[in-house]
């Protein structure tokens, strides 16, 4: 008998979790249609979840509409590099970094524009630490990937690090040039 009532408890415990499991797909299912905010508001683009934004950019600046946030704030922060307001475009740029996903290919790219805006404003320490930042988030390479070698090219240079195998001769020469004395020294 008492077999048989754990059976029983257990069947009965089964169809009222398959009950509420159907009543709650219901209710989100539900939510999901109506254009309340407090049950769709994670449709939304502009949710109040704080999720990073991703976003893809145009090659060409000109291209960039505004059509989020983020974007009107990269057109703003390129065209304050032309008129080399550079502090100006350096807290925009800072702000969108913010949004992305630090893995992730956007926020790679940013730091590498902070870093030669840091470079254009004459700010060596800033852009050692950014582009030290930017190494160590491509993982200390062998091989930098084109849109960062320069930036990583330059950094390992100054810091007496070893060149990336596919760093152009002018940053050989350059290392051998200034900073010969730093790249036997140092310690891996």
């Amino acid at each position: 008998i008492n077999r048989k009532g754990r059976i029983k408890t257990m069947r009965t415990a089964r169809k009222i979790g398959q009950v509420s499991l159907l009543f709650w797909l219901f209710v989100f299912l539900v939510g999901c249609q109506t254009m309340d905010p407090n049950f769709s508001s994670f449709l939304d683009s502009d949710s109040n979840f704080n999720m990073p934004e991703q976003i893809i950019l145009p090659r060409d600046h000109a291209e960039i509409r505004g059509k989020s946030r983020a974007e009107t704030n990269v057109y703003n922060a390129i065209e304050l590099g032309k008129q080399k307001r550079y502090t100006e475009a350096d807290k925009l740029l800072r702000e969108v970094r913010g949004l992305q996903y630090k893995e992730g290919e956007a926020y790679r790219s940013i730091t590498n524009a902070l870093a030669v805006i840091a470079l254009k404003r004459g700010d060596l320490g800033a852009f050692r630490r950014l582009a030290g930042e930017l190494d160590i988030l491509l993982g200390k390479p062998l091989r930098v990937p084109g849109k960062h070698l320069s930036i990583i090219s330059l950094e390992r240079a100054i810091s007496g690090g070893p060149l990336p195998l596919n760093a152009p001769e002018r940053f050989r020469q350059f290392r051998n040039n200034y900073f010969s004395n730093l790249s036997k020294t140092r310690k891996l």
